[in-house]
């Protein structure tokens, strides 16, 4: 059995920011789809998200540099060297600093995907029915969940903190898995824009008719949903579905 996998992905700056700080990269010749997400002064999101995504398609695409013995895949070496360089770079410039981003990002290879993410943009999958998150948040919330005794030194966590990012130190920890391909799957990347305002179980219901539909249109809808819940963010979504070819 041969498979072959669609795409389509949207971006809106949402009904409250001025500018749009995701930066979101489709890129079927190279088997890679980014999400990213920036933070970080007037400019300094909208900066690290666009250099994060340009650095992790140059990686790729160039495949230098080779990734280190330790390293599990290259899409890890690409956004190591993506903080890198959004790090460089925020310390260069006295207007970015503290700039940095999350990131999610899937790399084809052959029938398997190899999944990456930093931060608490997230990837879901829908298989046979079931709606699973097959990234885990780099949040505060989860960090107290695995460490009782913080909440107990500390107080309750805030949800909205993230304990890890591109671009904020000299290095960053990757988080990566690999998943066989099956037919019928379907890759949702998105940013908290997006989770924020749409609940799972409406996630599910849209996701559900871009198995069999079109997925710009489930792009679409994704984004309007999250509109017509505020859209107090910018929101970004890629589809990814497989099918035998």
């Amino acid at each position: 059995m041969t498979l072959r996998l669609e795409s389509a992905g949207k971006t809106d700056v949402g009904l409250v920011r001025e500018k749009n700080e995701d930066s979101m990269l489709i890129d079927p010749s190279l088997g890679l789809y980014v999400v990213c997400d920036g933070m970080g002064g007037h400019v300094g999101g909208q900066v690290a998200s666009q250099l994060a995504v340009a650095t992790i398609a140059e990686v790729i695409r160039g495949n230098n540099p080779a990734p280190e013995a330790n390293e599990p895949d290259r899409l890890v070496t690409s956004i190591r060297c993506a903080n890198a360089a959004v790090f460089a770079k925020a310390r260069a410039e006295p207007t970015l600093h503290n700039m940095g981003t999350t990131v999610v990002a899937i790399r084809v290879e052959d029938d398997l995907l190899h999944l990456c993410h930093v931060g608490d943009s997230r990837i879901y999958r829908l298989r046979q029915g079931n709606l699973e998150q097959v990234t885990r948040d780099h949040s505060l919330v989860n960090l107290y969940a695995d460490n009782p005794e913080l909440a107990a030194r500390f107080g309750p966590p805030n949800s909205n903190v993230i304990v890890r990012a591109v671009g904020l130190r000299d290095a960053v920890e990757v988080d990566h898995r690999v998943i066989a391909m099956e037919a019928a799957d379907l890759y949702l990347l998105c940013c908290d824009g997006l989770t924020d305002m749409v609940d799972d179980w409406m996630l599910k219901e849209m996701l559900s008719d871009g198995q069999n539909g079109s997925l710009d249109e489930c792009c679409d809808a994704l984004v309007r949903a999250a509109l017509s819940n505020g859209g107090v963010d910018n929101t970004t979504a890629i589809l990814l579905r497989i099918s035998e070819s």
